[in-house]
Order: structure tokens, then C-alpha cells, then sequence
């Protein structure tokens, strides 16, 4: 009798936890990884709660997953639900309208983030979003090659020329595919971030001048465009012209570069068991210039709850878990993946995997923002239309890059009249 009572208890118990489970569903995901990188965070929510999380697939191009996420939070549909999405960093404010409030689910954890990622994602005193990791940009190296010709590791971008040449005229005896120096130069974001990052410190307006004024065709940036372009061909591929980050990440890995700018995320695959450079790469901050000390741009996403999600207070709790202490800990340490929480920057396990962190540490301390918040609303127009005539400028045949970047700041300077 008290069997049977106790069998029946444990199966109501049991249906009752099979009713109260409840599907998430979640976009979440990052190149350079085999597998979803919020997999095995993922997994230990699932297990801990008895919730479930389906991935929902979003555009592969990141403008693109933008234009996705605006339409699907505002009009979502009956039979394609979405409760939590992983957002850029310089998206939030183009969202953040329907998006909840997740204050009231945070206990205080914002508070042990980084400031200026909390002041990213809090509008009128709501906090739409938590970060879930950050990013910068940052130079990688073959230390191994370095050491084999007696290089330092460059600190300027006149010495990256001119290093990038030397070793690269004597690596093609043996390895004809060989450049000094790749990047990510494909039309996107990415290209506006390498941009900033050389206006920045080889001269020019990094897009809006120091008085907030459009200045896309300043003689000084159209100076350094012209430089970056002599690198194609010379010290680096034509085809870098089509490569994203994925893509300059994985001709690097093989064997083929020198250098390479790339963020955070490429470290680790780097130094898996199976990499050919596994012990051979070195990582730095960006190189200075004659207008300024190397400055990465900042970079990074978060995780936010659809106000249209019919499983709000799950869907938060599911934020909190990802974005806390202990699942940061797990993807700095496998996955190389950048904590939005200064303690674990110093944190023993962490500090234990390399000098990466410490590197890391280093370049977010003198990041370099976006003019986002300057362009508010405009923002990825203004990126887009930039990246796409840079794009053009480096992949045409024209010499001078004025007339591409004049006809660019008229159309600005029109949009800037509106008040962006």
C-alpha cells in the first residue's frame, strides 16, 4: 500500500513537472565554432530547469540578421515565436521598443558588469538587455615565424609594412600562397570596424569629425584609404577583398599569413588540439599610427527577451543563467570567449590559459567606440553605405578614392541636415 502511494506520488510529481516545462525558443550562435557556441550553456539550463530551447536560424550575414530581429520582435508571427535573441552591441537601441525589462529578473547582477555595456543597453532607466560576451579588435601573429627571422612583433603599422614584406619575400621560396597580411574587407560591418581602426591611427575623421560633423572624404582619410589599399596585392591576397572574418581567420590558421586582424573569437580555434598552429600564434593590441596610440574598436552582443514572449519570466531566467559569472568562466575557458565581468579578468583559472586575457584585458581598457550613439537612428544606414563604398574604392581600379567618398559625404551631409 505505502509502495503503490509513493509510486503515484512520484508520477504526478513527474507529470506535473512534464506540464510545467516550457519551450524557449532562442537565437544564438558565433563563427569560427563547429557547434553552437551557447550549446553547452544551453544544455545545462535545460537540465537544471526542465525547459527546453529550440534555435530559431537567422540570416548567415550579420546586416543582415538585423533587418531579420526588427521585423520578427515587432510583427512576430503565431507559428514562428521567438523569446530571446542575441544581439550586436550596436543594435539595441534599433529594438529595444520591444523589448522587456529585465530588471526585475537580474537581482542586482548588472551591477557586476562592465558600466559602459549596462549604460549600452539601459533606456529610460529599463535594462533591455544583458551582455553575454565583448570583443575587440586585435593583431594576430605567427610568433614562431617571427622568432625564425629575428622580428619583433610590430607595435606600428609602418613596422607591420614593412615586416610583412621582408618575411613574406623570403616564406614564398617555399610557400608560394604566403601574404604578410590579412583582414576582414568584404562589404559589412566588419569593414567599417577595420576602417575606424586605421583612420584612427594613421589619420583621418573616423567618419564624423571631432565637432559630430560628417567628414567621409577628409584629405587625411582619403590619405590612409589610399595605403590600405597598396597592401592588396602587395602584402596582402586580391581575394582578401572577399573575405569576412571567418574567412581571413581560417586562411591564417592554414598556413598562409603572417598577420592577421581578427576579434577575440579566433584564438581559441587556434589553439585546439588539431590546429597546425597550435603553440605557433601570438596575439597583441592594434598597432599606433601618426595620428594615435592602436585603438581596437569595441565589439560585443547580448541577450534580450521579446516583449511578445508568452514565457517572459523563463525566457529571463534563461538570460541570467547564460550571461552569469559561472557561464562566462566556461567560455573564456573553452571557447575564448571575452567576459562582460571585469573580476573574472583576474580570476586564476582564467589567468591560468595564457597571456590572451591579459591582452584582451588590455585593449577593451582603450577601446575605441562606434559612432552610434552620435548617429542613433542611422547608424547601420551610414555603416552600410561606408562599408559598401570602401568595399568598392578597395576591390575597384580607381586610384584616387575622393570622387567614390565625395559623392558619399554629399549624401551624408544631407542625412546629417535631417537631424540623422
Amino acid at each position: 500500500m505505502i509502495r503503490s502511494t509513493l509510486m503515484m506520488c512520484a508520477f504526478a510529481v513527474l507529470s506535473g513537472w512534464s506540464a510545467l516545462a516550457e519551450e524557449i525558443v532562442l537565437s544564438c550562435g558565433t563563427y569560427g565554432s563547429k557547434t553552437n557556441i551557447c550549446e553547452s550553456s544551453v544544455a545545462r539550463w535545460e537540465k537544471k530547469t526542465g525547459h527546453k530551447v529550440r534555435y530559431v536560424q537567422v540570416p548567415k550575414k550579420t546586416n543582415d540578421q538585423l533587418d531579420f530581429f526588427r521585423i520578427a520582435l515587432a510583427q512576430p508571427k503565431a507559428d514562428e515565436p521567438l523569446d530571446v535573441v542575441m544581439l550586436d552591441a550596436i543594435w539595441i537601441n534599433f529594438v529595444e521598443e520591444y523589448l522587456i525589462d529585465l530588471s526585475p529578473f537580474s537581482a542586482g547582477a548588472e551591477g557586476e558588469h562592465f558600466r559602459t555595456l549596462i549604460d549600452n543597453a539601459t533606456f529610460e532607466g529599463e535594462l533591455k538587455s544583458m551582455p553575454l560576451w565583448t570583443g575587440v579588435g586585435l593583431l594576430y601573429y605567427r610568433s614562431d615565424i617571427l622568432e625564425k627571422y629575428g622580428e619583433p612583433v610590430p607595435r606600428t603599422w609602418d613596422e607591420l609594412e614593412a615586416i610583412a614584406a621582408r618575411v613574406q619575400a623570403v616564406e614564398r621560396k617555399e610557400n608560394p600562397e604566403f601574404w604578410g597580411f590579412v583582414f576582414e574587407a568584404t562589404n559589412g560591418e566588419g569593414l567599417t570596424c577595420n576602417a575606424l581602426e586605421w583612420l584612427n591611427a594613421l589619420g583621418g575623421p573616423p567618419i564624423l569629425d571631432a565637432d559630430g560633423v560628417v567628414a567621409v572624404d577628409a584629405s587625411e582619410a582619403m590619405t590612409t584609404l589610399q595605403r590600405v589599399k597598396g597592401w592588396i596585392g602587395t602584402i596582402s591576397p586580391p581575394n582578401v577583398v572577399e573575405m569576412n572574418n571567418e574567412q581571413a581567420r581560417v586562411f591564417f590558421q592554414n598556413g598562409k599569413a603572417l598577420f592577421m586582424r581578427n576579434w577575440p573569437y579566433a584564438w581559441a580555434p587556434s589553439q585546439k588540439a588539431d590546429s597546425p598552429l597550435r603553440g605557433k600564434v601570438g596575439v597583441t593590441s592594434m598597432m599606433a599610427g601618426p595620428a594615435g596610440s592602436g585603438q581596437g574598436i569595441h565589439g560585443g552582443w547580448y541577450l534580450g527577451v521579446s516583449r511578445h514572449s508568452k514565457h517572459a519570466e523563463i525566457a529571463a531566467d534563461l538570460v541570467m543563467h547564460m550571461t552569469s559569472q559561472d557561464e562566462q568562466l566556461q567560455r573564456a575557458l573553452f571557447h575564448s570567449q571575452n567576459p562582460t565581468r571585469p573580476a573574472l579578468y583576474s580570476d586564476p583559472d582564467v589567468r591560468a590559459v595564457s597571456d590572451f586575457f591579459e591582452v584582451v584585458y588590455g585593449g577593451l581598457q582603450d577601446a575605441a567606440n562606434r559612432p552610434n550613439a552620435q548617429l542613433r537612428g542611422s547608424y547601420i544606414y551610414v555603416s552600410n553605405a561606408y562599408s559598401a563604398t570602401l568595399h568598392s574604392y578597395l576591390s575597384g581600379t580607381e586610384v584616387d578614392p575622393q570622387p567614390l567618398f565625395g559623392a558619399l559625404q554629399e549624401q551624408m551631409a544631407r542625412l546629417q541636415r535631417r537631424d540623422w
